[in-house]
């Protein structure tokens, strides 16, 4: 009989490219990238035009696209030094499905960010710390994992709701930009059902002043990976050809909307986390951070 890893390992036999399955002339220039009740300036639209919400739509989804860039890059910049007989055969075969799956999702996102015209635009807030803790975990601890879950989890549910939404409100959205959400889901959940297995086969040998000491780090990097992945950067507004980007920046953060977003985005990782004997309630306190300068996050 197989194992739960082995299982993991073996739906992601049937490998397709992104950039062969998507059908990439199913672009429409006039429609929103992302549902427009969803975007981060939602409570000012009204100060937007309609060209501008759609300009702002297309920033957003550059932005979703950049986040799963930087965590897929730091999984696969990691993770491929990993390997067989190190971490045994189910876990390579996951590692290396994953390597080969991300990569694919990597070209994908380049190729929105760049339809979007946004190459070598700041779209992501201050990441800085976050990499530095990420690149001296050992990447086979339970710590990275944790940090792989989260980062995986939160943009994926970012990504569902905006799918769910474009249907269930009669939002239509750009059919290309559906696409790349609804072929990185698919995907992306065998990743996060990967990482969750991971990281409770390490949980168990933790004891429990490690475990306190793991839920105090990631209760500190949370607000800083919603930051950076969820709230606009001044940098990105000033492409909207707005008065003042830095103003609208912070009331993007001070937005009860946007707050309630980053939160139900949060929650199942939270969740799960707490299921494993990792946080609590104050873990739902840090995702919906008090309002904060982005040099304080730096």
């Amino acid at each position: 009989m197989m194992s739960h890893l082995e299982r993991l390992g073996s739906l992601g036999a049937g490998y397709r490219d992104p950039m062969d399955a998507i059908q990439w002339g199913a672009a429409d220039a006039a429609l929103p990238w992302l549902p427009l009740e969803m975007l981060s300036l939602a409570g000012a639209e009204s100060e937007l035009t309609r060209d501008q919400r759609v300009r702002l739509s297309q920033i957003e989804f550059a932005r979703i696209c950049s986040a799963g860039l930087w965590v897929e890059g730091l999984l696969i910049s990691r993770i491929s030094r990993l390997g067989y007989p190190t971490i045994g055969l189910a876990e390579a075969r996951i590692v290396l499905n994953e390597i080969r799956e991300e990569a694919g999702h990597g070209l994908m996102f380049l190729e929105m960010v760049q339809r979007a015209g946004l190459e070598n635009q700041q779209l992501l807030g201050p990441t800085r710390v976050l990499n530095t803790v990420a690149r001296l975990l050992p990447a086979n601890s339970p710590e990275f994992w944790a940090l792989v879950y989260v980062g995986e989890s939160v943009t994926d549910t970012f990504a569902v709701k905006a799918l769910q939404r474009s249907l269930e409100n009669g939002s239509r959205i750009c059919p290309l930009a559906r696409d790349v959400l609804a072929f990185h889901h698919r995907d992306e959940a065998r990743h996060i059902a990967a990482a969750r297995a991971l990281l409770e086969a390490r949980v168990g040998d933790m004891s429990a002043v490690r475990k306190q000491a793991f839920a105090g780090g990631l209760r500190a990097l949370l607000p800083r990976f919603v930051d950076a992945t969820l709230y606009p950067t001044a940098a990105s507004l000033e492409m909207l050809g707005v008065d003042d980007a830095n103003a609208l920046s912070r009331a993007a953060r001070a937005c009860p909307d946007r707050r309630r977003l980053a939160l139900a985005c949060s929650a199942p990782a939270i969740k799960f986390l707490a299921g494993l004997g990792i946080g609590g309630g104050d873990f739902m306190d840090a995702a919906a951070y008090t309002v904060r300068q982005p040099d304080e996050l730096a």
